[in-house]
């Protein structure tokens, strides 16, 4: 047996994965990893092989690419005896109807998959997750503004979000992609090849490729290492608050200025989550910091704290202080349109610079900017108090507040207006004000990026 096989063999034995003698669907894309694992989870030693079955989604993404890859993984699992499932989906289509990007529309369309093959076989799915991927999974999570329990990373075992009865299984999660590399090598194992795994224009190959490699280079050789140590603390003191945070009573009242912060915090998320509150950190922090504090988290919805820290609903006649409320929106793609805070707002990628610009001309209800200064994400949220942005043609920062001011913007409208964050965290857009000057179209600029609202 190879020695990868007998390591994948003992985390399965140690941590009890496959319990019972039931199937086991092996998800397999036909790269290099998934293509591992099958090998690995059909080593006779294992005494898995006669469970498995072989699962391929095809996304429709790549073309004849696409087609080939699912090809390839029926004609593996034909060599390896193996029952074979699988489905296509028009990846593309889901993702201009939702206006949530590619990755989950393709994420959607697969759990989908999966989740029918589950109930079907009555069994788990096994992904080819790895030690490489936990890295990039933290810094993915780090830079969406996780808390411990997203930066502990995936788990061994774990339950896949609206579908309750669907139980993932990561045999890798220890393996390195250097071992999966050399095993594939050693043992001939072919495997396919996806471009688009290269692709700077997704978050996870831009720290897979960029991030990771520059923080080896310029940092530390052993960053890795130290994140998944990292990844574990996080992960284990997540769950000694967790169990801690259980011994309360649901809707009791607590000491809660007494109560340690960490655990103040776990309170609030708790009880937000049975609220179906989104418990980012923003609206868990204003919650904890000032009893009574009436926060708008959704239009028409205002909650607040009291002081033995329980979340209730605020009346609706109640003013609000300010409004959390926001909508994460991806701009991988050409084009897209999102509804947010009573706007509908499109954006379209266009090839060009300044003569494009100037092309286009002046409209209402649009902005154009230099698509690679937003990155390929924005959040739309509205205005909070110590708001800033570098109008253009400015040089330093001004309070939104002030501009609101200067142009005699009521009170009650600006709680009201659209603000627009690129992936960096700065403004670039502010609804009836001047766009933010790093994002303008320049010399340098070689795609605009066109912002559309009504």
């Amino acid at each position: 047996m190879h020695p990868l096989a007998e390591k994948v063999g003992e985390t399965i034995r140690a941590q009890n994965l496959f319990p019972g003698k039931g199937s086991i669907i092996v998800a397999v894309s036909g790269g290099i990893d998934s293509m591992a694992l099958l090998h690995l989870l059909a080593t006779t030693g294992l005494g898995l092989r006669d469970r498995l079955v072989v699962a391929h989604f095809n996304h429709q993404l790549r073309g004849s690419d696409s087609d080939a890859d699912a090809a390839f993984v029926g004609q593996a699992a034909k060599r390896l005896d193996l029952p074979f499932e699988t489905e296509s989906g028009d990846t593309q289509q889901l993702a201009a109807e939702t206006s949530e990007g590619i990755e989950a529309a393709a994420r959607q369309l697969r759990h989908h998959f999966f989740a029918g093959l589950a109930e079907h076989w009555i069994a788990p799915i096994a992904l080819a997750h790895h030690a490489d991927d936990q890295v990039e999974t933290f810094f993915l999570r780090l830079l969406r503004g996780a808390g411990n329990r997203g930066l502990s990373g995936m788990l061994p075992v774990s339950m896949l979000g609206d579908y309750d009865d669907l139980i993932l299984i990561r045999p890798l999660l220890e393996i390195s992609h250097t071992e999966i590399v050399e095993y594939v090598k050693e043992e001939r194992i072919e495997f396919r090849v996806d471009a688009s795994n290269t692709d700077t224009r997704f978050l996870r190959n831009r720290i897979r490729h960029e991030l990771l490699p520059l923080l080896e280079n310029r940092f530390s050789p052993a960053i890795r290492r130290h994140v998944l140590n990292a990844m574990t603390l996080a992960g284990d003191e997540s769950d000694f608050v967790t169990s801690v945070s259980n011994n309360f009573e649901d809707g009791a009242d607590l000491d809660f200025d007494e109560t340690p912060v960490a655990l103040q915090r776990h309170w609030l998320q708790r009880q937000l989550i049975l609220l179906v509150v989104e418990p980012t950190f923003d609206l868990v922090e204003a919650l904890r910091l000032e009893i009574g504090r009436v926060i708008e988290v959704a239009p028409g919805r205002r909650l607040y704290r009291t002081a033995g820290g329980r979340v209730k609903e605020a009346a609706y006649a109640v003013k609000p202080e300010f409004s959390l409320a926001k909508r994460e929106v991806s701009l991988v793609g050409q084009a897209g349109e999102v509804e947010f805070g009573g706007l509908k707002i499109g954006w379209e990628r266009l090839a060009g610079g300044l003569a494009k610009w100037r092309e286009l001309g002046q409209a209402e209800g649009r902005e154009v900017f230099d698509a690679e200064s937003l990155g390929q994400e924005i959040t739309l949220r509205h205005w909070r108090p110590g708001d800033r942005i570098q109008p253009i043609g400015q040089t330093g920062t001004a309070k939104l507040q002030d501009l609101f001011v200067n142009q005699k913007t009521p009170k009650a409208e600006r709680r009201k207006l659209v603000v627009a964050e690129a992936a960096d965290g700065r403004l670039f857009w502010v609804q009836n004000l001047r766009i933010a000057d790093p994002f303008k179209v320049t010399e340098a600029t070689a795609e605009l990026l066109v912002f559309s609202f009504r």
